[in-house]
């Protein structure tokens, strides 16, 4: 795994997993980093919107590569001159799944991503931990 990524397993079946991961509503119950996200647009590609955090930052987002079932890239702005991409996957794994969430930077700043990312990696355990739960309760 790289330094960049988190991943877990999960009971949940993909389907499931996906169905919570991509109704944005649902962030907030789940994701303990996440106060609110507004999309102007069904779960493609192209879509954008905006989201706020528990720490009080407001950020546009844009969504990319979305494959839907599978993974998508939440594309934010948290950083000034520098664009943020969260990977986010689920896959199918013996009777569950495995759920993994990555980030990259590009731009003006992204040559500290090393320790930005070290900043923001650790978190994603909390994230997925979340996730898994919500889609576990609801299988």
């Amino acid at each position: 795994m790289a330094d960049n990524e988190r991943s877990r397993e999960t009971s949940a079946a993909p389907d499931r997993v996906w169905q919570i991961w991509s109704d944005t509503s649902t962030w907030p119950d789940w994701n303990p980093d996440m106060k609110s996200v507004d999309l102007d647009g069904p779960f493609t590609s192209g879509t954008t919107g905006r989201m706020e955090t528990r720490s009080g930052g407001h950020h546009q987002i844009a969504l990319q590569d979305v494959e839907a079932g599978r993974a998508f890239t939440l594309v934010s702005d948290g950083i000034p001159m520098t664009k943020l991409h969260f990977r986010c996957e689920v896959i199918a794994n013996g009777d569950g799944s495995r759920i993994s969430q990555s980030v990259t930077l590009h731009g003006g700043l992204a040559f500290m991503a090393g320790m930005m990312t070290g900043r923001i990696v650790p978190t994603f355990d909390a994230i997925l931990n979340g996730l898994a739960a919500r889609a576990e309760a609801a299988s």
